[in-house]
């Protein structure tokens, strides 16, 4: 008898062994299936892992971009914040055309705090008297937001597709170049940021401006802060300025921060 259960011990070991080798490979491929076996306060981290999240509080609700089906998490907070964080008030998708056919490269969210576009729009006057839709449509309402470094901004970009990131950081690079100059040393460090990195479907990179300094998160995790406000600028003019890569999301964003500006 000792024997048998010798080796019914030994059997059920190796199938323990087993299942905690699946969890980590399944851990590493999807982390979503890790999550559901893990308690919740190790799920949310994992979660907020998975899901390329830093910065996303705890409890935070994820919106559904509705044309690529992808997450965006409802707010968005930086330097410690844990509530009064600012909320998603735009979303939209990148489309780019390859051969006539237009193609879904990532869903976009912006992040800005009403009541800090508010304060920095209100001295202003020129939205006076003027309707929501008015105001949304105005260019001076973004510049105001681009241009006030006490207003934080984020970009979050969750991907539709598997990319290669020289991709990415080529099209960033075009946009601010000819606000840096070629021998801009923000412009060097931020593309060495994307050396060698690749982007699964559903991975998200991450701006925020905040005081003249831009965060920039890959994959959830922080890879550098560059302080340079001219940069800040730059990098969001891409999203908020006249020729925006995701005008819906421009568009969502004048919208929500108009009714507040108005109300």
């Amino acid at each position: 008898g000792r024997a048998t259960m010798s080796g019914f011990g030994e059997r059920m070991q190796r199938a323990a062994r087993e299942r905690i080798e699946t969890f980590r490979r399944d851990a590493s491929a999807a982390p979503a299936f890790a999550v559901r076996v893990r308690p919740l306060r190790q799920a949310r981290a994992l979660a907020a892992n998975a899901n390329g999240a830093l910065g996303v509080p705890d409890a935070v609700a994820f919106v559904v971009e509705p044309k690529t089906g992808l997450r965006l998490p409802g707010e968005f907070c930086v330097r410690g914040q844990t509530s009064d964080c600012a909320p998603l008030a735009g979303m939209g998708v990148r489309v780019k055309r390859i051969a006539g056919v237009g193609v879904k490269v990532y869903a976009c969210g912006l992040y800005v705090h009403p009541k800090q576009a508010k304060q920095s729009v209100g001295d202003a006057g020129w939205h006076v008297g003027r309707g929501v839709a008015d105001v949304a449509g105005d260019q001076k309402l973004f510049d105001a937001l681009l241009h006030d470094s006490s207003v934080t901004k984020t970009v979050r970009l969750t991907f539709a597709r598997d990319l290669d990131s020289a991709k990415i950081a080529d099209a960033l690079s075009e946009r601010l170049r000819p606000a840096l100059g070629k021998d801009s040393k923000s412009l060097r460090t931020f593309e060495a940021y994307f050396d060698g990195v690749k982007f699964l479907k559903g991975q998200s990179l991450t701006f925020s401006a905040d005081g003249g300094k831009l965060t920039t998160s890959i994959r959830g995790k922080q890879v550098g802060v560059i302080d340079d406000a001219k940069m800040c600028v730059a990098l969001f003019d891409a999203y908020l300025g006249k020729n925006p890569v995701v005008p819906g999301a421009k568009k969502s964003l004048g919208e929500k921060i108009a009714a507040h500006v108005v109300g």
